[in-house]
């Protein structure tokens, strides 16, 4: 399908505009950026597919009266013509015609070979985006994921497509995971269930575990109060012993500071401001000294330069004076020489006049002159005057050999021997089929052969099945491939049955014995403890309890201690006796439920046993039947038949073997008809003599080609020959017919040249043959004479340019007053240029004198001011300090510099303190720090610090005790913690089911690309391959020849080069990369219009990566893509127009704005600039 003409309205920038296409392969649409190129690709997008909602559609038009719409016209790969309409709406927004008939959405559907949008955005219509997301993603892709993502249209996209599903996959579960979510709800199960199998249930400690835990509560609050008080008494010592230092240093600083006295207005830096003060005045001291020195020197200088002004004043007059001596002196070098030239022009005139005729002379030359046409017409006429002249001598001879040709072309005709025209087309309609009748019986008698090897490698596991040699001629009448099936799924589906059954019975039955053993380990351990002697304890118990009771109530005499004590212990004895009596029954109460559970248990597993056993021997029975039903299918082919899977197979093989025996016995007949046709053809050579009756078919048609050949070499020499006799008596006769109009063109030529030269009857007569010298004798005389006027005028022009210059030197030299008149002209102009550089150097030396002066004197008064201001300094620091020398001046900036130490030093200790100090009040810490005893400090903080650490280790011991008996707490509660866990162990089952229900459609999705994958590089990676390696070998020029798989690396794309040039696309330069997807791309829109209706592709600047060299390769390719396959390309660049013109002038180039294409302008030639003629008259400058 092409696209021929397109009608946008009120789609984005596309107002009502059209756009019309040729039908060629490419076509370029071009437009400057905001021209409305990628709305053009959209366009044709919902143009194919529909337009986007108007709410959501970035093109739709802003008013709701107006309607986006797009009509087209197409041309299906069949030739035929449709248009279509495509309008905004809800439904049935497509109509059109094709071939007369209506089209809506299915027909349309039908048309495009039921193509979707995504499709097409991603294979036939795509930009510069596109294609660079598909070379990123080309650096780590294997081959697979390159084709079949390229077939997608969008690798990116695919290879997301695969991270996603791997990523959420992993997500959910791994093999050996543990965080991912259904190992950690597993993990969670499994914990529960053993929390839940190993929960016990101890109410007697109760009540101990709750005192404990809130005597630990309040020991806990004791120790906290404890150690706060302890922590802030330990911190306050530590700061006074960090600050106990500093404060000593703070105290020395202060004393030696109110010790120091001096001016508070002196600056600080006074000392060395002081210094370097004093270095300053002794520099600017020298410093005048020095300049004062070389003033004086400089001015002797300037007054002892000369030189003469005037010659200054004459100089622009001296340097054209001497810009023109060489050309003086070249005029007297000329001079003799061009009147040696000119009297030779003279003695060469005269020459040649004596050699036309000894009496003309100069003034009779001008009666000679022609015309340039008369000149032009004799050279012609004598040109072709000769030229008849020399084909009128050559006539006889050409005539003579013409002759001599003909008779040895007849003689040769004689040689040649002749045959039936009728007898060689008989012959040649022969050899064809004999050729071919005789390679085909070659090749049948091969396959015959083949086939019987076949056979006979095939029959022997045939034969041994069937327990005999069958005739492979008269087939059997074997059970049908779908019976077969049957039988096979029938036996199949029992054997599995039986499998699962055998299965569940052994299961059952291991089951079933794991119960009993697990009954009689119970029925072992059980020991009753009997209500007798539980109630004989108890008895005991009480009248202990009783007896001590009364003793400490004081209802009976106090006993002695030792009595008292036997009695408590005996009490304990019997109550820890009691306790473990009923804990005894207790758990023999569980065992004897145990038991009971389990002995019901087993009944139900033996009655299950029963069942699952009966079932096994009925599907046992059920296969037989089968079995033996399958064996009755075989007798009538007197055969015992194996399993269905064997015999399906050996089916198969049997009836290919037939098919086989089948056509070796037609390949038979066909070789016999052959053998008739080559003996029928050999007995007609025969009978005419050319072969004997014995030959073989092979040699009678290498024979009878060589004869052929013979014979139509034979033919073509007979009408080579005929055919150059006809030509030579055509020529003979061609010639004597030329010769006679050769005669009457030289009569006219002669009457034409007598009225020409009629001008020369002065010198006697002239013919045509000499007239041509004559007129160039007369040229070349004409040309001396005016060569020596020439040459006159030019010697007139030196000479007076001569007299110029000496006229000019003489002025100069009055001008300068310098005594040069007795010196010839050039030398005095020599002389005052050499006496114009001595003086303009002279004045350029005082000039440079005066400027070094005038920096001097400058510098001179700088130095002297900044000397005054140094000195005024000074004088006011010693004034300020009332100081009469600089040495008390610098005693004083000594002590200020001290005193600023000291008070920085001070600030710094000031800072320190603070930070020791931190957020305790100032003056209690003055204080503290005044009345300080270090040896005491240092105790008391030892003692802190040792305290802090035992309550700390103290609260830690306590916490442990608190967290045991609060984990004993949580776990006394048995019964709802066993409610709990088994909610958990559900709830976390059905979030199981959920992530289950997750898993599998990923994995199905997985296992569906695998095999999409797998089935795409089967069908098509062989094909796609040779001919991505074709594109990409036409765009890189060669560089890269061939795509194939990576051998180092299992799925590796590679490509590969001359000169063992291998590359991974990771190693390619981004351009090359985007080369090679823009080839799979292509690849696979070859591969998709092979298979259906190819739909029009448009790339939007897809070339601004690739140089020059390839985006002109990349232009050919897609010129010669596929003539089916309509390319149309958008593109805001000039210079790629440029070149797809000078590629194919024929290729339609449209501006997006409908103006017209300027060709590019031709690069004008470069041409010197020619020199304007040089005047015959001298100059001087």
């Amino acid at each position: 399908m092409k696209l021929r003409h397109l009608e946008l309205e009120h789609y984005g920038i596309h107002v009502e505009q059209s756009f019309a296409f040729e039908p060629h392969s490419l076509q370029i649409v071009y437009g400057r950026n905001e021209a409305g190129k990628s709305t053009l690709l959209q366009a044709v997008r919902e143009l194919l597919f529909g337009f986007q909602h108007a709410k959501s559609n970035p093109f739709a038009p802003d008013s709701t009266k107006k309607k986006m719409k797009a009509a087209a016209q197409l041309t299906m790969s069949s030739g035929a013509d449709l248009q279509i309409v495509r309008r905004q709406g809800n439904k049935n927004t497509l109509s059109g015609t094709h071939q007369d008939e209506e089209i809506d959405d299915v027909r349309w559907k039908q048309l495009i070979s039921g193509a979707d949008q995504r499709l097409y955005e991603h294979v036939f219509g795509f930009s510069l985006k596109e294609l660079a997301t598909g070379e990123e993603s080309l650096k780590e892709a294997n081959l697979d994921e390159a084709l079949f993502g390229g077939g997608l249209g969008r690798l990116h996209d695919y290879k997301e497509l695969l991270k996603n599903i791997e990523e959420e996959t992993e997500s959910l579960f791994k093999s050996r995971g543990q965080k991912q979510k259904i190992n950690s709800i597993l993990a969670d199960i499994r914990t529960l269930k053993t929390e839940l199998k190993q929960s016990t249930l101890r109410p007697t400690e109760y009540e101990q575990w709750l005192t404990e835990a809130r005597r630990c509560e309040e020991e806990l609050t004791r120790l906290s109060t404890t150690l706060d008080r302890v922590y802030r008494k330990q911190q306050h010592l530590d700061r006074l012993r960090k600050a106990h230092p500093l404060w000593i240093q703070r105290q020395a600083k202060q004393q030696q500071l109110s010790k120091l006295e001096a001016p508070q207005s002196f600056p600080a830096d006074a000392l060395e401001e002081l210094s370097q003060t004093r270095r300053q005045s002794t520099k600017l001291s020298s410093e005048v000294e020095a300049l004062t020195h070389d003033l004086k020197q400089l001015e002797q200088e300037i007054a002892a330069i000369e030189f003469n002004s005037q010659v200054i004043e004459s100089s622009e007059a001296i340097r054209s004076l001497l810009f023109g001596i060489k050309e003086v002196q070249g005029y007297r070098r000329d001079i003799p020489l061009r009147k040696q030239d000119r009297q030779r022009d003279l003695d060469e005139t005269h020459a040649i006049l004596r050699s036309i005729d000894p009496k003309l002379q100069f003034d009779q030359i001008a009666k000679f002159e022609l015309t340039l046409t008369q000149r032009n017409k004799i050279k012609q006429l004598t040109k072709t005057y000769q030229k008849l002249t020399t084909e009128i001598e050559s006539h006889t001879p050409e005539v003579e050999r013409l002759d001599r040709e003909i008779q040895e072309i007849e003689s040769a005709l004689k040689d040649i021997p002749q045959h039936s025209s009728e007898f060689i087309e008989r012959l040649q309609t022969s050899v064809d089929p004999l050729r071919q009748t005789i390679a085909r019986r070659a090749e049948m008698a091969a396959h015959v052969r083949k086939l019987k090897a076949q056979i006979e490698q095939r029959r022997l596991p045939i034969d041994a099945i069937a327990g005999r040699q069958l005739d492979l001629t008269h087939p059997l009448a074997l059970p049908l491939e779908p019976t077969i099936a049957r039988y096979e799924t029938e036996l199949q589906s029992l054997a599995e049955q039986i499998r699962a059954a055998e299965v569940s019975v052994r299961e059952t039955s291991d089951e079933l014995g794991t119960k009993n053993d697990e009954l009689r380990r119970l029925e072992q351990s059980a020991r009753l403890v009997s209500e007798e002697e539980l109630h004989s304890a108890r008895n005991e118990r009480d009248q202990s309890w009783q007896a001590l009771r009364a003793q400490l109530l004081g209802a009976e005499e106090s006993p002695v201690p030792a009595e008292t004590s036997s009695q408590t212990d005996a009490f304990d004895q019997q109550l820890v006796q009691t306790d473990k009596l009923a804990d005894e029954r207790y758990h023999h109460a569980q065992i004897l439920a145990d038991q009971q559970a389990i002995q019901a248990g087993i009944r139900s597993l033996e009655e299950r046993l029963a069942v699952r056993e009966k079932h096994l021997a009925q599907l046992t029975a059920s296969r037989q039947e089968v079995w033996q039903a399958w064996s009755a299918e075989w007798q009538p082919v007197e055969l015992t038949p194996k399993s269905p899977p064997e015999m399906l197979p050996w089916r198969t093989t049997y009836l290919t073997l037939v098919e086989t025996q089948s056509e070796i016995s037609q390949t038979h007949k066909e070789i016999a008809s052959a053998d008739r046709h080559i003996e029928a053809t050999i007995q007609l050579l025969h009978e005419q003599d050319l072969v004997a009756s014995d030959i073989s078919p092979e040699e009678a048609a290498i024979w009878l080609e060589a004869f052929l050949k013979r014979a139509q070499a034979d033919q073509q020499r007979r009408e080579q020959r005929e055919h150059r006799r006809e030509m030579n008596l055509e020529s003979r006769k061609n010639a004597f017919s030329q010769n006679e109009k050769r005669q009457q063109q030289l009569a006219a030529i002669q009457r034409d040249a007598s009225e020409i030269l009629s001008v020369f009857e002065t010198i006697g007569g002239v013919d045509l043959e000499t007239a041509a010298d004559l007129i160039q004798a007369v040229e070349k005389v004409q040309a001396k004479l005016a060569s020596s006027e020439a040459m006159q005028q030019r010697i007139s022009d030196m000479e007076q340019g001569l007299t110029q210059f000496a006229s000019q030197v003489d002025t100069v030299v009055t001008a300068t007053g310098e005594p040069l008149g007795d010196m010839p002209p050039e030398s005095a102009a020599q002389r005052l240029g050499t006496l114009l550089s001595e003086a303009e150097n002279q004045r350029g030396l005082r000039k440079e004198l005066e400027i070094k002066r005038q920096v001097k004197s400058e510098s001179l008064e700088n130095s002297q001011k900044e000397l005054a201001e140094v000195e005024a300094r000074l004088s006011q620091w010693r004034s300020q300090i009332d100081a009469e020398t600089d040495d008390q001046l610098e005693v004083v900036s000594q002590i200020v510099k001290e005193k600023q130490k000291l008070e920085r030093e001070l600030a710094e200790i000031e800072t320190q303190l603070a930070l020791v100090r931190e957020s305790e009040p100032l003056e209690p810490f003055q204080q503290a720090l005044e009345a300080i005893d270090v040896d005491g400090l240092n105790q008391d903080l030892t003692s802190a610090t040792s305290e802090h650490a035992e309550a700390k280790q103290q609260q830690e011991q306590v916490h442990r005790q608190l967290g045991e008996f609060d984990l004993r707490l949580r776990d006394v509660d048995q019964t709802s913690h066993a409610v709990m866990a088994q909610g958990k162990i559900e709830a976390l089952q059905a979030e199981l089911s959920d992530c289950l229900d997750r898993l599998g459609p990923l994995l199905i999705a997985q296992e569906m690309l695998d095999r999409a994958m797998k089935a795409f590089r089967e069908e098509n990676s062989g094909q796609l391959l040779a001919i991505i390696s074709q594109l990409i070998e036409q765009m890189t020029e060669g560089r890269y020849t061939k795509v194939e798989h990576d051998p180092d690396h299992e799925g590796g794309l590679i490509l590969s080069g001359p000169n063992d040039l291998r590359r991974k696309p990771s190693e390619l330069s981004t351009g090359t990369r985007e080369q090679l997807y823009l080839a799979i791309r292509l690849a696979y829109i070859r591969h998709y219009c092979e298979g259906a209706e190819p739909l029009p592709v448009l790339m939007d600047d897809i070339l601004v990566n690739f140089d020059d060299a390839r985006q002109i390769a990349t232009l050919k390719v897609l010129m010669d893509f596929d003539p089916q396959i309509q390319i149309i390309m958008l593109t805001c660049h000039q210079p790629l127009v440029d070149k797809v013109q000078s590629l194919n002038e024929s290729i339609q180039v449209t501006r997006i704005d409908g103006q017209p294409i300027v060709p590019p302008p031709a690069k004008a030639k470069a041409t010197r600039k020619k020199s304007s003629e040089k005047s015959s008259t001298p100059s001087l400058f």
